[in-house]
């Protein structure tokens, strides 16, 4: 046998597969899209450092050429640099005059100059408009003293490289070439730069070289971003501590590097919206999905379940399904259908119950008919005899006990009648078999009064003291028929006990056997006890017990056990 399903539970299990797979897909697609949207954001920054550090770069590159060129090349720097003695004041001017126009027309925006020699004969410089502020004042002035003094120092930086140099209110990076007394540098704001490119200033950008961090010191320390984690990350991606991200470009001609500070929180404010999205999309999924197992479970179990009370309605023999009117015009034409077939299967059982009523009836009529002929001929001729021999009051008493017995016999066999009834018609026909016969006969009766109006099917008691009555011949021996009726309780139910017992012949192994199997319609022996037996199985639909067999003593004994309820029997009517 093949395993059966619950529908629900499979539709269940088919949703709950489905949005499974929805919101896995959907997480895989978005954490790859979240994903690729890092690996962008951090490539975006890896261009940005090159950018950045290739145009500080240039700016290095293009005022390191114009140191060289001027230091190589220039003859009036070469004679400048010479001893006043070699040099008249007229030459001296017209030499100063021509570097400054030189000077000035090579420096850039975030750039400066720096003209000096050791004996303070000469003393100029120029800078660009970003360079310090890009005015000239007393602050300006003593960075440049400050500077010079620093290159005239014994502890001053080597020439002809750059180095660096910081304060509490400026950052440069300086190149020096010098020529006897008389030194040339170019000076580079590193802080002038950054605020140039305007992503860099105060952002998570930060220039640096082999012996120390130039620019954003303050946002490295704040994420924690030592000088060692920036040379660690040239060229590549450092996690630090699980944010920040740290990249890093560093060029080694220029002794310069710029770092890349990636905070998880900027990372987050990057990504955040495509987050909320992903979230957004994975709830409108759910959603989405509810609904439509809302939706067909209410278009495909619902059908279900109404067939499934409908079912049940119809088990329990309710006329009309009750169910609510469904908006739905499939589900509605369902509903009607199943008020169709309940409405069918109603007048169906009802024909039914009516056919077998009928055929009952007439099997009933059938059985309660099929009886001998003889006792009917016996009963007329003893009448006959009794007129020829002028017995007037025996013969009326005769004619009125047999028209008692011809009309309790014929009445509508689906009535019931009374104890009382009962026993009043066995007195009837013993007072017809008692004229009949010429030896003794004793009727015993043990009844419960309390039983006298409880309903019986007819001839229940009648058709044993007429089958008494047929197998047991005239003789001299005194024949006695006992009738026994009280009430028993088995397996906690009541019922009414009608025994009988006589002292005959008793019952044949045939006939009990016959008795205990009830085959056939036609009998050739006790026809009027099958009869009776199929008419209480019709009438009780087999809820009654019986029992059939001989006394020790000798005799027959018959026994039924009759429900009942309250001291009444079966209401399907009464002998009126």
């Amino acid at each position: 046998m093949k395993r059966q399903y619950s529908g629900k539970k499979l539709v269940i299990v088919i949703f709950f597969v489905m949005l499974t797979v929805a919101v896995l897909c959907l997480t895989v697609c978005g954490g790859y899209a979240l994903y690729n949207s890092m690996q962008d954001m951090m490539t975006y920054n890896r261009v940005a450092l090159d950018l950045y550090l290739n145009d500080l770069v240039h700016v290095m590159g293009d005022m390191q050429n114009f140191n060289e060129d001027v230091f190589a090349n220039d003859l009036d720097f070469t004679a400048l640099s010479r001893e006043n003695r070699f040099v008249s004041a007229a030459q001296r001017m017209q030499v100063e005059f021509n570097l400054r126009h030189i000077i000035q027309s090579r420096t850039q925006e975030i750039t400066g100059i720096l003209l000096f020699d050791t004996k303070q004969n000469t003393n100029y410089y120029w800078f660009g408009s970003d360079f310090l502020g890009g005015r000239v004042n007393t602050k300006t002035i003593e960075e440049m003293r400050a500077i010079r003094s620093l290159w005239l120092s014994d502890g001053a930086p080597a020439t002809q490289r750059w180095v660096s140099y910081s304060d509490e209110s400026c950052t440069l990076l300086m190149n020096a070439f010098r020529k006897r007394d008389l030194y040339l540098c170019a000076m580079v704001d590193v802080q002038a730069c950054a605020a140039r490119e305007n992503r860099l200033e105060g952002s998570g950008f930060a220039f640096f070289t082999r012996d120390g961090i130039l620019s954003n010191v303050s946002g490295a320390q704040e994420n924690g971003v030592l000088l060692e984690d920036m040379l660690s990350a040239i060229d590549g991606t450092l996690f630090k501590r699980g944010s920040v991200i740290v990249q890093s470009r560093f060029n080694e001609e220029m002794g310069i590097g710029l770092c890349g500070i990636i905070s998880f929180a900027s990372v987050w404010e990057y990504l955040r919206v495509y987050v909320i999205m992903l979230a957004a999309s994975l709830l409108f999924i759910c959603v989405l999905f509810m609904c439509m197992y809302r939706l067909l479970r209410k278009m495909l179990i619902s059908p279900l379940n109404q067939i499934i009370d409908a079912t049940r309605q119809i088990e329990e023999g309710v006329a009309a399904v009750q169910s609510e009117t469904n908006p739905l015009r499939e589900m509605a034409e369902i509903q009607e259908a199943l008020a169709k077939l309940v409405e069918q299967k109603v007048t169906l059982a009802k024909e039914n119950l009516c056919w077998r009523e009928q055929k009952e009836h007439a099997l009933l009529q059938y059985y309660q008919l099929q009886t001998r002929s003889h006792f009917f001929l016996n009963c007329l001729k003893s009448i006959h005899g009794l007129t020829v021999q002028g017995e007037r009051e025996k013969t009326i008493n005769i004619i009125g006990m047999f028209s008692n017995h011809l009309r309790y016999v014929f009445h509508d066999s689906l009535n019931f009648v009374t104890v009382q009834a009962e026993l009043d018609e066995v007195r009837d026909y013993f007072g017809i078999i008692e004229a009949e016969r010429s030896d003794h006969i004793l009727l015993q009766q043990n009844i419960d009064p309390d039983l006298l109006d409880f309903r019986v099917p007819p001839l229940i008691i009648q058709t044993f003291l007429e089958n008494f009555n047929k197998h047991n011949a005239q003789g001299g021996k005194i024949l006695r028929f006992g009738i026994h009726i009280d009430s028993v309780e088995m397996e906690g139910r009541q019922y009414m006990r009608i025994r009988m017992t006589d002292n005959g012949v008793g019952y044949s192994e045939e006939a009990l056997q016959s008795l205990q199997s009830q085959d056939g319609l036609f009998e050739q022996y006790h026809v009027g006890v099958q009869n009776l037996c199929r008419r209480i199985d019709i009438l009780y639909h087999g809820q009654y017990e019986k029992a059939f067999f001989n006394s020790p003593c000798g005799g027959a004994v018959s026994i039924f056990y009759l429900p009942f309820s309250a001291g009444s029997g079966p209401k399907q009517g009464e002998e009126s």
